[in-house]
């Protein structure tokens, strides 16, 4: 699954370079990538507004997205951890057992010398 949202986004990336792009500014960068014809189709004003709204589409898909992939991976990451964290819960009470016997034994060591 995670990588069917890793190819959308990559591809609503690719997307969203090229559609502003395409906008008329101050640049004029949008006339040399095919932005006249996009004028000519729509007229001015018609082309600039469904641009702007084609770029806030894709812009407000990318960030959703963006957060829906953290989190899932985010989820990954603490289910993987969860398992790992019961086993370290155990090793303090084996560590404290342990030194208590290493302790009992020095202890009887040093009477016995």
């Amino acid at each position: 699954m995670d990588t069917v949202l890793i190819f959308l986004l990559v591809v609503v990336s690719i997307l969203l370079i090229g559609i502003i792009l395409i906008q008329s500014g101050q640049g004029d960068m949008g006339s040399a990538m095919g932005g006249n014809t996009m004028n000519q189709a729509f007229g001015s004003q018609g082309a600039d507004k469904l641009l702007v709204r084609i770029t806030t589409g894709l812009a407000v898909i990318f960030m959703v997205l963006a957060i829906f992939i953290q989190r899932e991976q985010v989820a990954e990451a603490d289910l993987r951890e969860a398992p790992s964290m019961q086993g370290k819960s155990n090793q303090p009470e084996n560590n404290n057992s342990n030194s208590n016997s290493d302790a009992t034994n020095t202890g009887n060591e040093a009477s016995g010398s």
